[in-house]
């Protein structure tokens, strides 16, 4: 052990990487939190974002607005709370919990995600995680009326970010199960599970009509310090936390000419 914390950065990364391809079990998924002013007003001070971070906790998810302003709300921790987790070295994005309940059509759905980036968006930029629409309400509405209001936000927030910062979608598994219908398949779920359970070994029960799920809310348990606080945990294994991430716009755009370059090699070869 003492020999590789010796070795020279480089010879360490590689050693790293080849653990990580041969060993059985190496790749763990990843823990993380989401919080709001109710774990900390006006934002959880930043010893408690350390102790997430000493303990092991990779990302987190900060409640920004609610509804639309008046007479929705701006969650006032929410700057305070990117920055220190920003500080505490944990990946951090932003969430949106929608009012299709007060605003039902997809008007309604644009002017919040217009809301939404309008206030937050400085935490929908490279470096951050992409942003979040929390649904949890809206069930008066049929399928198909809540499935409109749904993407209507999300292709709003991509008009406006671009499609590297499309939101994840929140949801509980009777919203996914029931509310909702096949178009929000390839959409990224983040589900609220009633089967609480090991993070790294277990599942939710369900992902409804998504194809998969992203990210699990997997309990409602003590961590850094907060009591109570939401435990999430990453797909790892189908979807990398690294992936999650907001791009430099110059890495985006080097990434497709690179790809343009492998294909047309591909071709001639």
């Amino acid at each position: 052990m003492n020999a590789m914390l010796k070795a020279p950065p480089s010879l360490l990364g590689f050693i790293v990487l080849l653990w990580s391809a041969v060993a059985p079990g190496a790749s763990a998924r990843d823990i993380g939190v989401d919080v709001s002013h109710f774990q900390g007003d006006p934002s959880m001070p930043q010893s408690n974002w350390d102790q997430l971070a000493m303990e092991g906790r990779t990302f987190a998810y900060i409640k920004a607005t609610e509804g639309l302003n008046p007479p929705g709300n701006i969650d006032t921790s929410w700057p305070g709370n990117v920055a220190s987790a920003t500080s505490a070295g944990i990946l951090n994005g932003v969430y949106h919990f929608a009012r299709p309940d007060n605003r039902p059509t997809t008007t309604g759905a644009v002017q919040e995600a217009d809301f939404f980036v309008a206030t937050a968006g400085a935490a929908m930029t490279s470096g951050h995680l992409r942003p979040v629409i929390d649904l949890e309400r809206g069930n008066a509405l049929t399928t198909s009326a809540l499935t409109d209001w749904v993407l209507a936000f999300v292709n709003e927030v991509v008009t406006l970010k671009g499609p590297s910062a499309e939101p994840i979608v929140y949801t509980t598994s009777s919203y996914a199960v029931n509310e909702l219908d096949s178009r929000v398949a390839g959409l990224d779920l983040w589900i609220r599970a009633d089967n609480f359970g090991d993070p790294q070994t277990g599942s939710p029960s369900t992902t409804g009509m998504f194809n998969n799920w992203t990210i699990w809310q997997y309990n409602v348990g003590s961590a850094g310090g907060i009591d109570p606080i939401d435990e999430d945990v990453i797909h790892s294994e189908l979807t990398p936390l690294s992936s999650l991430v907001i791009p430099e716009p110059a890495c985006t755009a080097l990434m497709l000419l690179a790809a343009a370059g492998f294909a047309h090699r591909r071709f001639r070869g």
